[in-house]
Protein backbone atom coordinates (compact mmCIF):
# COMPACT_ATOMS: atom_id res chain seq x y z
CA UNK A 1 0.00 0.00 0.00
CA UNK A 2 2.99 2.68 1.39
CA UNK A 3 4.42 1.68 -2.08
CA UNK A 4 1.69 2.14 -4.54
CA UNK A 5 1.40 6.06 -2.66
CA UNK A 6 4.39 6.38 -3.54
CA UNK A 7 4.56 5.70 -7.23
CA UNK A 8 1.17 7.68 -7.13
CA UNK A 9 2.66 11.06 -5.51
CA UNK A 10 6.08 10.29 -7.60
CA UNK A 11 3.71 10.30 -10.98
CA UNK A 12 2.04 13.69 -9.50
CA UNK A 13 4.79 15.14 -9.11
CA UNK A 14 6.03 14.22 -12.43
CA UNK A 15 3.15 15.30 -14.09
CA UNK A 16 3.07 18.71 -12.40
CA UNK A 17 6.50 18.88 -13.74
CA UNK A 18 5.41 18.52 -17.19
CA UNK A 19 2.48 20.78 -16.78
CA UNK A 20 4.90 23.70 -15.27
CA UNK A 21 7.38 23.60 -18.05
CA UNK A 22 5.69 22.81 -21.28
CA UNK A 23 6.00 25.52 -23.92
CA UNK A 24 3.42 24.18 -26.55
CA UNK A 25 0.77 26.19 -24.85
CA UNK A 26 -1.44 28.08 -27.09
CA UNK A 27 1.49 30.35 -29.30
CA UNK A 28 -0.93 31.81 -32.11
CA UNK A 29 -4.62 32.91 -31.85
CA UNK A 30 -5.24 29.92 -34.77
CA UNK A 31 -5.48 27.27 -31.97
CA UNK A 32 -8.06 24.92 -32.49
CA UNK A 33 -8.68 23.99 -28.63
CA UNK A 34 -11.75 25.11 -27.54
CA UNK A 35 -11.39 26.70 -23.89
CA UNK A 36 -13.42 23.91 -22.29
CA UNK A 37 -11.17 21.02 -24.09
CA UNK A 38 -8.98 18.70 -23.25
CA UNK A 39 -5.74 20.88 -23.35
CA UNK A 40 -7.41 23.80 -21.55
CA UNK A 41 -5.15 24.95 -18.14
CA UNK A 42 -6.99 26.37 -14.95
CA UNK A 43 -5.82 29.60 -13.75
CA UNK A 44 -6.61 32.56 -11.70
CA UNK A 45 -10.90 32.95 -11.40
CA UNK A 46 -12.02 29.65 -13.19
CA UNK A 47 -14.63 28.38 -11.19
CA UNK A 48 -14.66 24.16 -10.82
CA UNK A 49 -17.20 22.28 -9.88
CA UNK A 50 -15.82 18.84 -8.34
CA UNK A 51 -18.20 15.96 -8.17
CA UNK A 52 -17.09 13.11 -5.80
CA UNK A 53 -19.38 10.27 -6.46
CA UNK A 54 -20.89 9.18 -4.09
CA UNK A 55 -19.83 11.94 -1.88
CA UNK A 56 -21.75 15.18 -1.49
CA UNK A 57 -19.69 16.57 1.57
CA UNK A 58 -16.64 16.65 -0.73
CA UNK A 59 -17.87 18.00 -3.77
CA UNK A 60 -19.05 21.56 -4.29
CA UNK A 61 -18.15 24.43 -6.76
CA UNK A 62 -14.61 26.07 -5.69
CA UNK A 63 -13.06 29.05 -6.98
CA UNK A 64 -9.45 29.39 -7.78
CA UNK A 65 -7.71 31.75 -6.30
CA UNK A 66 -5.31 34.85 -7.53
CA UNK A 67 -2.43 32.57 -6.94
CA UNK A 68 -4.40 29.69 -8.67
CA UNK A 69 -4.48 27.73 -5.63
CA UNK A 70 -8.30 26.26 -4.69
CA UNK A 71 -9.30 25.35 -1.55
CA UNK A 72 -11.68 22.30 -0.80
CA UNK A 73 -12.95 21.06 2.15
CA UNK A 74 -11.31 17.84 3.91
CA UNK A 75 -8.62 17.80 1.42
CA UNK A 76 -6.96 21.62 2.29
CA UNK A 77 -5.03 23.35 -0.96
CA UNK A 78 -4.49 22.56 -4.24
CA UNK A 79 -2.16 24.57 -6.43
CA UNK A 80 -4.14 24.35 -9.95
CA UNK A 81 -2.83 26.89 -11.96
CA UNK A 82 -1.50 25.44 -15.38
CA UNK A 83 -3.26 21.62 -14.90
CA UNK A 84 -5.80 20.39 -16.87
CA UNK A 85 -9.00 19.05 -15.75
CA UNK A 86 -7.46 15.24 -15.94
CA UNK A 87 -4.42 16.40 -13.83
CA UNK A 88 -6.41 18.65 -11.53
CA UNK A 89 -9.07 15.15 -11.17
CA UNK A 90 -6.02 13.10 -10.35
CA UNK A 91 -4.37 15.62 -7.73
CA UNK A 92 -7.83 16.02 -6.35
CA UNK A 93 -8.23 11.87 -5.59
CA UNK A 94 -4.63 11.95 -4.78
CA UNK A 95 -5.41 14.28 -1.46
CA UNK A 96 -8.19 12.28 -0.62
CA UNK A 97 -6.30 9.29 -0.82
CA UNK A 98 -3.51 11.10 1.00
CA UNK A 99 -5.74 12.30 3.82
CA UNK A 100 -7.18 8.70 4.06
CA UNK A 101 -10.98 10.10 3.66
CA UNK A 102 -11.47 7.64 0.89
CA UNK A 103 -9.74 4.55 -0.31
CA UNK A 104 -10.39 4.52 -4.37
CA UNK A 105 -12.46 7.89 -5.06
CA UNK A 106 -13.91 8.84 -8.36
CA UNK A 107 -13.36 12.27 -9.00
CA UNK A 108 -15.39 14.45 -11.85
CA UNK A 109 -14.01 17.87 -12.71
CA UNK A 110 -15.65 20.70 -14.96
CA UNK A 111 -15.12 24.59 -15.38
CA UNK A 112 -18.48 26.01 -14.45
CA UNK A 113 -17.49 29.89 -15.20
CA UNK A 114 -13.89 30.77 -16.80
CA UNK A 115 -11.69 33.73 -15.76
CA UNK A 116 -12.26 37.28 -17.33
CA UNK A 117 -11.42 38.79 -20.83
CA UNK A 118 -10.28 42.14 -21.04
CA UNK A 119 -11.33 44.56 -24.15
CA UNK A 120 -9.57 47.37 -24.14
CA UNK A 121 -8.29 50.16 -26.70
CA UNK A 122 -10.48 51.49 -29.44
CA UNK A 123 -14.13 49.97 -28.38
CA UNK A 124 -16.78 52.28 -26.65
CA UNK A 125 -16.62 50.57 -23.10
CA UNK A 126 -13.29 49.25 -22.64
CA UNK A 127 -12.82 46.76 -20.04
CA UNK A 128 -13.43 43.38 -18.37
CA UNK A 129 -16.10 40.88 -19.30
CA UNK A 130 -17.30 36.98 -18.58
CA UNK A 131 -15.73 34.36 -21.13
CA UNK A 132 -17.80 32.57 -23.07
CA UNK A 133 -17.04 29.10 -24.65
CA UNK A 134 -16.42 29.87 -28.66
CA UNK A 135 -16.01 33.53 -28.08
CA UNK A 136 -14.66 35.30 -30.96
CA UNK A 137 -13.05 38.77 -31.59
CA UNK A 138 -15.88 40.16 -33.41
CA UNK A 139 -17.80 39.05 -30.60
CA UNK A 140 -15.60 40.16 -27.70
CA UNK A 141 -15.63 44.12 -29.49
CA UNK A 142 -19.89 43.48 -29.55
CA UNK A 143 -19.40 43.24 -25.29
CA UNK A 144 -17.80 46.10 -25.75
CA UNK A 145 -20.23 47.80 -27.16
CA UNK A 146 -18.51 48.20 -30.12
CA UNK A 147 -15.28 50.32 -32.21
CA UNK A 148 -14.62 53.70 -31.86
CA UNK A 149 -14.52 55.95 -34.64
CA UNK A 150 -11.05 55.36 -34.40
CA UNK A 151 -10.73 51.88 -34.45
CA UNK A 152 -8.77 49.82 -36.71
CA UNK A 153 -11.16 47.27 -37.71
CA UNK A 154 -8.70 44.66 -39.93
CA UNK A 155 -6.31 43.75 -36.44
CA UNK A 156 -6.11 43.40 -32.97
CA UNK A 157 -2.96 42.59 -30.53
CA UNK A 158 -3.95 39.36 -28.48
CA UNK A 159 -1.59 39.25 -25.14
CA UNK A 160 -2.09 35.74 -23.70
CA UNK A 161 0.40 33.86 -21.19
CA UNK A 162 2.50 37.31 -21.24
CA UNK A 163 2.86 36.72 -25.11
CA UNK A 164 1.95 39.85 -27.28
CA UNK A 165 1.12 39.12 -30.89
CA UNK A 166 -0.88 41.02 -33.82
CA UNK A 167 -3.03 39.01 -35.87
CA UNK A 168 -5.94 40.03 -38.64
CA UNK A 169 -9.54 39.81 -37.45
CA UNK A 170 -11.61 37.32 -39.21
CA UNK A 171 -14.64 35.85 -37.82
CA UNK A 172 -13.36 32.87 -36.63
CA UNK A 173 -10.37 34.71 -34.73
CA UNK A 174 -10.80 32.98 -31.17
CA UNK A 175 -10.53 33.90 -27.97
CA UNK A 176 -9.26 32.26 -24.52
CA UNK A 177 -10.17 33.07 -20.97
CA UNK A 178 -7.75 35.71 -19.31
CA UNK A 179 -6.71 36.77 -23.31
CA UNK A 180 -6.50 40.89 -22.96
CA UNK A 181 -7.77 42.23 -26.36
CA UNK A 182 -6.37 45.54 -27.48
CA UNK A 183 -7.78 47.56 -30.73
CA UNK A 184 -5.28 49.70 -31.85
CA UNK A 185 -5.79 52.84 -33.24
CA UNK A 186 -5.78 52.65 -37.24
CA UNK A 187 -3.95 55.20 -39.29
CA UNK A 188 -5.85 57.26 -42.24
Amino acid sequence: MLRRLFVLFAALIALAACAGSSSDGPASPQVKVEAGGEDYRLGPEDKVKVTVFGETDLSGEFLVDSSGVLAAPFVGQISVKGLTLRQFETAYAAKLREAQILRDPRVSAEVVSFRPIYVLGEVKKPGQYAYVSGMTVQKAVALAEGYTYRASESTVEITRGGKKFKVDVTPVTKVFPGDEIRIPERFF
